[in-house]
């Protein structure tokens, strides 16, 4: 069996996930939710399959992504 994707807990409450063979990373746009919070959602797929994280923000801005340039 071969690992495809780990995920750490640090000891400063942060979290880290690796996957290998990812081949496109989507981002749905945000909807609102009744009680006022946005939510979307982030696919990232990889040729070993897909991991989706639902993402919640009290403002549709926070969930813009914000990516750095090729370098």
């Amino acid at each position: 069996m071969k690992t495809v994707a780990a995920i750490s807990f640090r000891d400063n409450h942060s979290i880290s996930m690796d996957v290998d063979a990812v081949s496109r990373i989507e981002l749905t746009a945000p909807i609102r939710l009744e009680d006022g919070s946005w939510c979307c959602e982030m696919l990232i797929r990889s040729s070993h399959g897909t991991v989706a994280l639902q993402l919640l923000a009290d403002d549709p801005a926070k969930l813009n992504v914000q990516s750095q340039g090729l370098e």
